[in-house]
């Protein structure tokens, strides 16, 4: 996590305040990290999750318990005579059967069912056998505590299997006292084990989302889907677009680390679902690939005395952070394959921003290298030319208010009038509409539409580009 915050820290762009919108943030946050709406566009992936997230927290309190020496048990049970603690236990035992089914579940769907958008990996089967099996040695060990040394209010699932293991000659297994003990033993100390192992694992593994994705979700984008940073195209030193890992913000490198490679994204996406190179799910996972080369081998504290000892480098592999992400993260083609809808955006359950980026790389190579695909040479000509793609005389651009029944007037008309206050709906037209004739029909239906229902209107005037 050092490492990774470091790289964090190597951003130029600047990410968004804390202090922002805090309501606004505080309400996504329980709306998508811990309801988690959007994974019920699946539902049965959304149980399953929801199974394994919410029981893997509330058994969190049985660890709790473990690592203290039973202190969370002491204090909870202070009150009501033990009842409290008698019904936490209850819930662990019932949660513990589902977190359990859950992960069958998920390795059947791993193994058998086999989702299309899921990325099939070790890493995944690895985190699952590690949760899996803290839960079942936390349950079971409680199954040897009662079958050794009595019930416990409340854990009725191990009350109830107990007696499989013991008095001997009367049970299914006839383990003695101290076969008990030694199970105990055993399972408590496997407990401990794979929960130290687990949080070492945990930052080298996709799974790092349980932890990244609640600030992932805080932080957000809050302002209109499609607004892009403005560029100041006079400043002599500005990098234009994103070029490299260091162009984008510690939020955008934090999306790589968030992402779950559930898929979502590649199932929605309309470029990937028409045979076509772009896979926003692989660009994410192409930026998180890049920063950990680029952490690789920095010692955990910077300047580090012993990191000098050692003689390690104190500083990130400037080469690697300075890579270009296209062709390394994301194919050339890839970058201009995407039509800028949002599906991947919408779908993404933890809220990661892929197309605000992939516009960022297309500015970049359009105005440093001068590199794009020869079809768009003829559109750009006409906008430098005439001022739309089409290449359309502009005096032909309110061409399609021709015909209708109504006058549509332009902004320009009430402020000359100094009506600018009696504006409701401002119908910005667009190039599209203004010259090519299949769209000239949608925009004159929209604007009969608009009429029919006694909304009043305003166009732009017809003068500068996209107006």
């Amino acid at each position: 996590m050092a490492r990774h915050l470091r790289i964090f820290a190597a951003a130029r762009a600047a990410g968004p305040s804390p202090l922002d919108h805090v309501p606004a943030r505080i309400a996504g946050l329980i709306e998508y990290a811990f309801i988690q709406t959007r994974m019920f566009k699946d539902p049965r992936a959304a149980i399953l999750h929801l199974g394994i997230f919410w029981g893997f927290v509330l058994l969190t309190v049985g660890t709790a318990n473990i690592v203290t020496g039973g202190l969370i048990q002491a204090v909870i049970s202070m009150p009501f005579d033990g009842a409290l603690w008698a019904a936490t236990l209850n819930m662990q035992n019932v949660v513990a059967v589902i977190v359990l089914l859950s992960i069958l579940w998920a390795f059947e769907r791993r193994f058998i069912s086999r989702p299309a958008r899921l990325t099939y990996n070790t890493d995944a089967l690895v985190i699952l056998a590690m949760i899996g099996g803290v839960v079942a040695s936390e349950l079971f060990a409680q199954v040897f505590e009662v079958a050794r040394f009595g019930e416990q209010p409340g854990a009725f699932i191990s009350n109830a299997l107990a007696p499989l293991l013991s008095p001997p000659g009367n049970s299914l297994f006839d383990i003695d006292a101290s076969g008990l003990e030694i199970g105990f033993w055993a399972l408590w100390w496997a407990h401990m084990g794979l929960v130290a192992a687990f949080l070492v694992y945990l930052p080298f593994s996709k799974h790092l989302h349980i932890a990244t994705s609640f600030f992932n979700i805080y932080f957000r984008k809050l302002k209109p889907r499609g607004e892009l940073p403005q560029m100041d195209l006079e400043q002599e030193d500005a990098t234009f677009g994103l070029r490299t890992l260091a162009d984008l913000g510690w939020n955008d490198l934090l999306d790589g680390f968030t992402c779950t490679e559930c898929g979502r994204c590649q199932q929605a996406c309309p470029a990937w679902n028409t045979g076509k190179p772009l896979n926003p799910k692989t660009f994410i996972m192409g930026i998180r690939d890049m920063s950990v080369e680029a952490e690789h081998g920095l010692p955990l504290i910077p300047n580090s005395p012993s990191a000098v000892s050692f003689g390690l480098a104190d500083s990130i592999d400037e080469k690697a952070l300075l890579a270009p992400i296209v062709d390394n993260a994301i194919p050339f083609d890839a970058v201009w394959d995407c039509v800028t809808c949002g599906a991947c955006v919408e779908a993404c359950p933890v809220l990661i921003e892929h197309v605000d980026k992939i516009v960022g790389l297309r500015r970049n190579l359009v105005l440093e290298d001068s590199r794009f695909p020869a079809e768009l040479n003829g559109a750009f000509r006409n906008m430098e030319g005439v001022g739309n793609p089409w290449g359309q005389p502009p005096t032909t651009r309110t061409d399609w208010t021709k015909g209708l029944p109504f006058s549509v007037p332009t902004v320009a008309e009430l402020a000359a009038d100094g009506r600018l206050d009696e504006i409701e709906v401002l119908y910005w037209v667009g190039c599209a509409a203004a010259f090519d004739e299949r769209n000239r029909k949608v925009a004159r239906a929209f604007a009969t539409c608009l009429d029919a229902a006694g909304i009043p209107f305003h166009r732009r005037p017809g003068a500068a580009h996209g107006q």
